[in-house]
C-alpha cells in the first residue's frame, strides 16, 4: 500500500499565494522579510505583500542603533517592494522621546507619502514615548494624508506622555474613510476638528481619545452625520485638564440620528448637547467628577466647587435623558450615580422613562445617593430583563454620604428575569436592597451573587469571612420573593 504523503513535501510553499499573503499579514514586516531564506519561491514573496506592519521594538533594545536599523529597514522595504497597491500600513514606534522626535521630523512624512502613492487603504500610526520623560512636539502631516481618495481606515495615536500638537490643513476631504481613530494629541484651533469630521462623508466609526483643544472654552465641537454608527469619546487625561487647562470643547454637540453605539468616558466639566440619537441601541457611560483627583483641589478650573454642586446633577440628568430609547445602558462610574441623585427630577419624583431598555449594567457605591439613583432608574425601565450590578468601594467623599434610602415599594419589575451582582460584601444594607429586588421581580429566573474577594488572600478565606458569607446566604434564602421559579447561584 502506497504512503498517503511525503514527509519531505514543503506543504506551506505549495499553498495558494493569496493564503500565504493572508498568513503573513499577521506578522511584523521584519519576520515577513526573513522568510526569503526558506526557498527560491519565498525569496520573491515578501515584495508582493500588501499588509505592512513595522514595529520599532522588533529591532532590539531602544537606542540610537535601533533607530538607525529601523529607519533603514522601513526605507528598504518601501523601495524594494513591487509597485503594487498597499492595503495596510501600520507603524509602531516609541519608548525614547528624543528618538521619537527625530523619526517624526525626518522620516515619518516620507513614509506616509510613499504609501499614499500606493493607494493605501488602512493607515495606522502609533507613537509611544518614554513613560518617564515628557516631550512637546509639533507634527504636521502631509496635506495629502487628509485628502486621500483611497483611505478607508485612519488611526493616529500618540503617547499620553508625548504632548503632541497636530497641525491640520485648512482643506480636507476623505471621501472613502469609514473608520477614524484619533488619540492623545491637541490642536490649537477647535474648528479644525469640525472640518476634519465633516470632511468624511461616509464615516461609520469615530473614536476620539484624549483629544484636546487649546482654545476649548471658546469652541464647540459638532459631530453631525447621518451615516455614523459608532462613536467613542474618551477624555480621561486628568493632567491635561488640570495643568494645561485643556478640554475638548466648550460644548460637544451630537446630531447622529443613525448611530447605534456610543461610548463616553469624560469629566462632568465637559458639557454635551445631544440633539438626535434616535437610533441608539447601546450606550456606555463613564463620566467622572473632577474632584475624584486630589490634584484638582488647587487647580484653576473654570467652575467653582459650589457651582459644580449645583450644575452637575442637572447636566447629568439631561445627558442620560438623551438615551431614553436605548436597549442596553452601562454606567461604569459610581460618581455619576452619586451626582445624579441631586437632580431636581429625581428629588421631586418626576419620572424619566427608558421604555426600550432591556439590559442595565451599573458600577455603584453602596451609598444612600447611589441607591436612590438606582431605584429611580429601575422605576424608569418598565421592560428591563437583565440587571448587572458591581459594588465598588466608595471614595472618601462618598463615604460621608450617611442616612438611609427609602426603597420604593411601587417599583414592580414585571419583565426582569436575570440579576447578577458582583463584589457583594455581605452587609445588612445589601440584604435590605436584595429583599427589595426579590419583592418586586415577578418573573425573576436567576440571581447570581459573587462575593467580594478583593481583600488579602489571608482574610478572604478566613473562618470568620466564610461564616459571614454563609450566614448572609442563609438569610437571603429565607427572604420572601415574588417569583416562584427563582434560582439563586452563589460564587
Amino acid at each position: 500500500m502506497e504512503e498517503s504523503g511525503n514527509s519531505s513535501t514543503d506543504r506551506i510553499s505549495n499553498l495558494p499565494e493569496s493564503l500565504i499573503h493572508h498568513i503573513l499579514s499577521f506578522l511584523d514586516m521584519r519576520c515577513v522579510v526573513q522568510t526569503c531564506v526558506l526557498s527560491k519561491r519565498w525569496r520573491y514573496v515578501w515584495p508582493t505583500v500588501s499588509n505592512l506592519v513595522f514595529r520599532g521594538d522588533a529591532f532590539g533594545e531602544s537606542g540610537g542603533e535601533q533607530l538607525k536599523k529601523f529607519k533603514m529597514f522601513v526605507n528598504m522595504v518601501l523601495m524594494l517592494r513591487d509597485f503594487c497597491d498597499i492595503h495596510k500600513f501600520h507603524l509602531h514606534w516609541g519608548k525614547e522621546s528624543y528618538q521619537t522626535e527625530k523619526i517624526v521630523n525626518k522620516h515619518l512624512n516620507t513614509w506616509v507619502l510613499a504609501v499614499l502613492k500606493c493607494n493605501v487603504q488602512d493607515l495606522s500610526i502609533y507613537i509611544e514615548a518614554d513613560d518617564n520623560r515628557r516631550c512637546d512636539h509639533e507634527i504636521r502631516f502631509p496635506h495629502s494624508l487628509f485628502n486621500s481618495q483611497s483611505l478607508s481606515k485612519l488611526v493616529l495615536e500618540m503617547s499620553r506622555n508625548y504632548e503632541s500638537q497636530v497641525i491640520l490643513p485648512e482643506s480636507m476631504h476623505l471621501p472613502g474613510l469609514k473608520f477614524m481613530s484619533l488619540s492623545s494629541f491637541f490642536v490649537e484651533v477647535g474648528d479644525s476638528i469640525n472640518k476634519l469630521i465633516s470632511s468624511c462623508p461616509i464615516l461609520e466609526s469615530l473614536i476620539l481619545r484624549d483629544i484636546w483643544i487649546e482654545d476649548a472654552y471658546d469652541t464647540n465641537v459638532k459631530i453631525e452625520s447621518h451615516v455614523l454608527k459608532h462613536l467613542e469619546i474618551s477624555n480621561h487625561n486628568i493632567e491635561m485638564l488640570v495643568w494645561y487647562h485643556y478640554n475638548m470643547a466648550k460644548i460637544i454637540k451630537l446630531l447622529t440620528p443613525n448611530m447605534t453605539s456610543f461610548i463616553c468616558k469624560d469629566y462632568m466639566l465637559q458639557e454635551y448637547c445631544i440633539e438626535n440619537v434616535s437610533s441608539l441601541v447601546a450606550a456606555d457611560i463613564e463620566i467622572l467628577k473632577e474632584c475624584t483627583n486630589e490634584s484638582l483641589e488647587d487647580s484653576d478650573l473654570e467652575i467653582s466647587e459650589d457651582e459644580r454642586e449645583r450644575l452637575y446633577p442637572k447636566r447629568m440628568m439631561e445627558f442620560i435623558g438623551a438615551f431614553h430609547k436605548v436597549k442596553e445602558l452601562t454606567i461604569s462610574s459610581p460618581g455619576f450615580l452619586q451626582v445624579l441623585a441631586g437632580a431636581t427630577n429625581l428629588v421631586e419624583g418626576r419620572s424619566l422613562k427608558f421604555c426600550n431598555l432591556q439590559c442595565l449594567k451599573l458600577t455603584t457605591w453602596f451609598t444612600r445617593r447611589c441607591l436612590l439613583s438606582i431605584t429611580y432608574l429601575l422605576n424608569a425601565c418598565p421592560c428591563l430583563e437583565s440587571l448587572y450590578l458591581t459594588f465598588d468601594k466608595p471614595n472618601y467623599r462618598a463615604d460621608k454620604d450617611d442616612g438611609e434610602v427609602e426603597l420604593s415599594v411601587s417599583c414592580i419589575l414585571s419583565h426582569l428575569k436575570r440579576i447578577e451582582i458582583r463584589k457583594v460584601k455581605g452587609c445588612h444594607t445589601e440584604l435590605q436592597f436584595l429583599e427589595f429586588l426579590l419583592m418586586n421581580t415577578l418573573v425573576l429566573e436567576v440571581m447570581v451573587l459573587s462575593f467580594d474577594t478583593s481583600g488579602s488572600s489571608d482574610t478572604a478565606a478566613t473562618p470568620d469571612r466564610l461564616k459571614l458569607v454563609e450566614k448572609f446566604t442563609e438569610k437571603l434564602r429565607t427572604l420572601p420573593r415574588a417569583s416562584p421559579s427563582l434560582r439563586m447561584i452563589f460564587l
